[in-house]
């Protein structure tokens, strides 16, 4: 039933935000406007929300079916197959299911509450120092930090996070032309800016 209902709510976030997102003003010069990202961002929401909501009905006319197999009369001997049948085809299932049941009964500790609460600290790290700093920095320090947290070679996670952010940065503010901040370190240019 949970997912049934987290379903039908991604599918009402995809048409909210489609919906809006068509609403943004149109360039005349440009072939994609800035309503071209969230519609895809919240058609993805539409087929994600469907697939969960399909997923969660299928779940309950499944759990359904069994509930009337059992009662009917020599149930014995279907429900004894069913669970044979379902011993060898859902062990992976339930083997998942078993993980995720134990990963959700230990409260989160250590560097796994670390990895919960650093994602967003990074988000607004981002937007308060990137005025000072730059965007091409700050996203240095992000990717640096999450990489390290999840336990990445020190030289790889240097390397990895530069080169990557050196592209982001690139991609971003000359290919498609969006206006990322400077910052105040280097007097408000890089010297390897055109």
């Amino acid at each position: 039933m949970r997912d049934v209902l987290i379903g039908i709510g991604f599918v009402i976030a995809g048409v909210v935000t489609i919906f809006i997102a068509q609403q943004f003003p149109t360039l005349p010069s440009l072939q994609f406007g800035p309503s071209l990202f969230p519609s895809i961002v919240g058609g993805g929401f539409c087929i994600g929300g469907v697939v969960l909501l399909l997923g969660g009905m299928w779940q309950r006319h499944r759990g359904a079916d069994q509930m009337m197999q059992s009662e009917l009369p020599g149930a014995e001997l279907a429900t004894t197959e069913l669970e044979t049948n379902a011993f060898e085809t859902n062990a992976f299932e339930r083997s998942a299911l078993n993980a995720t049941e134990l990963e959700s009964a230990e409260p989160p500790t250590g560097k796994k509450s670390w990895a919960m609460i650093l994602p967003p600290l990074m988000i607004v790290f981002y937007v308060v120092a990137s005025p000072y700093i730059g965007a091409l920095f700050a996203m240095i320090i992000i990717m640096f930090s999450l990489m390290i947290l999840r336990k990445t070679a020190l030289y790889v996670a240097l390397a990895a996070s530069v080169g990557v952010s050196l592209a982001i940065y690139f991609i971003f503010s000359h290919y498609l032309l969006v206006p990322l901040p400077q910052g105040v370190l280097l007097g408000g240019s890089l010297p390897w800016t055109l």
